[in-house]
């Protein structure tokens, strides 16, 4: 199963706060973006099967521009993205991220913002 975000997702230090008892919470912002990341996930899944209670393998390709105009690569964690994207992706999907047995996360340098995530059965 593929599923396409076409546009940039924040990191997680963007998407989630500390209310006044200390405990996380997310933002407005991280809320409008999961209701339109479950609406993608809804639209493509429609005819899908899903993998419920089976181990899975989930690999993540972050396209945007990775590089600062003097060529150095600019300071972005993919690490603090992935989080916010499977939660999101999973909840929509009603699967539970401990069958996730197997993950991968790479960097592609595009003009075009968007996230790419593959979700497969792991076999053995």
């Amino acid at each position: 199963m593929q599923i396409i975000i076409p546009f940039k997702t924040p990191t997680v230090n963007h998407l989630y706060t500390r209310n006044r008892f200390g405990n996380q919470c997310k933002t407005g912002e991280a809320n409008k973006l999961k209701k339109e990341i479950n609406e993608i996930v809804e639209e493509r899944t429609h005819h899908e099967a899903i993998y419920y209670n089976q181990k899975l393998k989930v690999t993540i390709e972050i396209h945007e521009d990775w590089y600062c105009k003097n060529l150095s690569v600019k300071k972005k964690d993919i690490a603090n993205r992935e989080k916010f994207l499977v939660d999101a992706i999973f909840d929509s999907l009603g699967l539970d991220d401990k069958f996730i047995f197997e993950e991968s996360i790479k960097k592609i340098q595009s003009d075009e913002e968007k996230a790419i995530i593959n979700i497969e059965v792991l076999e053995g």
